[in-house]
C-alpha cells in the first residue's frame, strides 16, 4: 500500500523510469501530517501544577499531626483547605481522564458539566468546613470528640 501510494504520488508512471531523476528523498513522499490524537496542544504549565500538587501532599503530613497537638482556628482552616485542595485535584484528574470528549462523539458538553460539578462540590465542601470551623467546635475538635467515644 505504501509503495503504491509513493508510485501514484510520484511521476514514475508519467515520465517513465529512464527519465525519472530523484532530487531528494522527500520529493517522493506526499506532504501529509500524521497524528494519533485529535487533541490540541496544551496551554497549561504542567510542571508548576505538578510541583504545587507535590507541595500540598508533603504539607499534609505535618498538618495532619500539628492541629491535634495545638488546636486553633487557623490550624483547622489550613487542615480543611489542604484536604479539600488535595481531594479536588484528585477527583478532577479522575473526571478529566474518564469523562473525556471522545466518549461523547467529540462533544465537550458533558465533560465540561462534570468538571463544573467537581468545582462546585469542592467549593461547597470548603465552604461547609469553614462554616463548621467557625460556628461550631471545629473539624479537629469534632474528630477528637469522635475518638473519645
Amino acid at each position: 500500500m505504501l509503495c503504491s501510494r509513493l508510485i501514484r504520488g510520484s511521476n514514475i508512471l508519467t515520465k517513465g523510469i529512464r527519465q525519472f531523476q530523484i532530487t531528494s528523498p522527500s520529493s517522493l513522499l506526499p506532504a501529509t501530517s500524521f497524528s494519533t490524537t485529535l487533541a490540541n496542544r496544551s496551554s497549561g504549565d504542567h510542571v508548576r501544577m505538578w510541583t504545587a500538587e507535590r507541595l500540598v501532599s508533603i504539607a499534609q503530613i505535618p498538618i495532619c499531626i500539628v492541629p491535634f497537638m495545638w488546636t486553633t482556628p487557623l490550624n483547622d482552616a489550613i487542615f480543611c483547605t489542604l484536604a479539600v485542595l488535595h481531594s479536588h485535584w484528585g477527583i478532577e484528574a479522575i473526571v478529566v481522564d474518564y469523562i473525556r470528549p471522545s466518549l461523547f462523539n467529540g462533544s465537550t458538553v458533558i465533560p465540561n458539566i462534570a468538571v463544573s460539578l467537581v468545582w462546585a462540590l469542592s467549593a461547597f465542601t470548603l465552604g461547609a468546613l469553614y462554616y463548621f470551623n467557625y460556628t461550631d467546635v471545629g473539624i479537629i475538635n469534632a474528630i477528637k470528640m469522635l475518638w473519645r467515644l
